[in-house]
């Protein structure tokens, strides 16, 4: 009997050095399978070998076969050793090439190799302050995050984030009017408007071409009850009019329900964007939040959720809202961070949903005082 693999608590310090090099090489490896089509040309092959698969796509057979055996050792994909034949299950197809998947995340390849290339910039913020700002990203980033994020919204949001609060998918499903923050390319928005035809909603992020993206979605979707705005709700605090405003059809403010999935720690001001969201609100309006899973207290973060959210910080949370002259709260703020947050603007309910994700916290706002 061969030797087992030690428990993760068990390992040498040593042990895991070697486990992250080589996660990290693999990252590096499979970024190329996205971005020269190998992934989706072995699953479209089924079972081929490596001179098949390289004359498949144009590309040099002994890359191709190293690759192969890589991703082979990194359980990405399969071999049949009496054919010498690679080849995809189902499952690995749906993570690694079926984007519109509930298990895709191949996304993630093209987040971490852009973001790892900025190490030497960062060093430079290490030593002197500040950070990085979003538009100075690689523009792939932007196009990751929102192919990361996709499962969540095509597949969660509606049917189990939402659905988490008590009453809520009822009321969208009566009518209600939505301000969805930080919106991205508006996959969340799109979702939500399909989802619930007599409500409406305007989308805001103040990454303009994640606008033009959204816009271009909205409308293959040929949806009328939604809008997309490029700004920021920081930007919009006092003045919740402008919101609406600055589409010409969103939806009037002020809203009745606000939705904030993964951005307020990211924000310069995440107390006055927040603020700003309680100002939008109608009288019985609420805001629904989602935050990293994770805890401001490091010792609890030894998972692989916890491991993954900590390392990105410094990468793009942190730097991205220090570059603004931000609060700087990284990427994991915990449910004891997002409770003070939401005091220091003036909800007077902050309730913790009982939602399973092994992603995100959610968070249900309600009772506004801090006008």
């Amino acid at each position: 009997m061969g030797r087992m693999s030690p428990d993760a608590d068990q390992k040498t310090i040593a042990e895991r050095v070697i486990d992250d090099v080589g996660g990290a090489l693999t990252v590096g490896l499979a970024y190329i399978g996205v971005r020269l089509g190998l992934f989706a040309a072995l699953a479209a092959s089924g079972r081929t070998t490596s001179v098949d698969l390289a004359r498949r796509i144009d590309l040099h057979e002994r890359y191709v076969r190293e690759w192969l055996r890589a991703m082979v050792a990194s359980r990405y994909l399969e071999h049949d050793p009496e054919r010498d034949l690679y080849f995809m299950t189902p499952d690995q197809v749906a993570a690694l090439v079926d984007d519109g998947a509930r298990t895709f995340a191949a996304g993630a390849f093209q987040f971490a190799l852009p973001s790892l290339l900025l190490t030497p910039r960062l060093m430079e913020v290490f030593e002197t302050g500040g950070g990085i700002p979003f538009g100075e990203l690689p523009a792939e980033i932007p196009a990751a995050i929102a192919r990361m994020h996709r499962p969540w919204f095509d597949h969660m949001l509606v049917k189990e984030w939402l659905a988490g609060a008590p009453g809520l998918v009822e009321e969208l499903g009566r009518g209600i009017s939505v301000l969805d923050v930080g919106c991205g390319a508006g996959r969340s928005t799109v979702a939500m408007a399909k989802a619930f035809p007599q409500s409406t909603f305007l989308g805001i992020d103040p990454h303009g071409p994640s606008i033009v993206e959204a816009r271009a979605l909205a409308g293959e979707a040929r949806l009328a009850n939604l809008e997309f705005s490029a700004q920021s709700i920081e930007s919009s605090a006092g003045a919740s009019e402008s919101l609406a405003a600055a589409s010409g059809r969103g939806p009037p403010a002020p809203f009745d329900l606000i939705v904030a999935i993964d951005c307020v720690h990211d924000m310069p001001a995440p107390v006055s964007g927040l603020r700003a969201m309680g100002a939008a609100l109608s009288a019985r309006g609420s805001v629904f939040w989602s935050e990293p899973s994770g805890s401001r207290e490091p010792l609890e973060n030894r998972n692989p959720q916890g491991k993954l959210r900590s390392s990105l910080s410094p990468f793009h949370c942190l730097t991205v809202s220090l570059a603004a002259g931000g609060a700087g709260l990284g990427t994991i703020i915990g449910e004891a961070g997002a409770r003070e947050l939401a005091a220091q603007a003036g909800f007077a309910i902050f309730e913790k949903l009982p939602i399973d994700s092994p992603a995100q916290q959610f968070f249900w706002l309600r009772d506004f005082r801090g006008r």
